[in-house]
């Protein structure tokens, strides 16, 4: 069973993968022992984490929930829904609202860590 198990509603580009790799480093993590999930089924883990609400709706229908909040998928997983790193990436340019996302992101992922001690 993995501790947490990011999913995403497709395969990231070069940069969302550098992005998801350092992110995945910084919670303690690796991408064997946490990987990125395009397809169902989920593997088991404690902790999923929806890149985006096109994640969020791919694998669990029905159910929305916006950054940073937490919720319980169809299954009772236990789910935080996040920033897509791919959605970050498209602004380019890093401006004070590109600043803020990022931070809301690593404060939810921040969340997954401390869920897990």
């Amino acid at each position: 069973m993995y501790s947490f198990v990011f999913i995403h509603d497709r395969p990231l580009s070069a940069a969302g993968e550098e992005m998801i790799a350092k992110i995945t480093a910084a919670m303690g993590g690796n991408s064997k022992k946490n990987p990125v999930v395009t397809l169902p089924p989920l593997p088991k883990a404690k902790i999923y984490i929806a890149l985006g609400a096109l994640a969020l709706r791919k694998f669990f229908p029905g159910i929305a929930a916006a950054p940073g909040q937490w919720i319980k998928g169809g299954g009772s997983e236990t789910v935080l829904v996040t920033y897509s790193p791919e959605y970050i990436l498209r602004f380019g340019a890093v401006t004070q609202a590109v600043v803020k996302i990022k931070k809301d992101m690593w404060n939810s992922l921040k969340t997954v860590v401390q869920r897990l001690k």
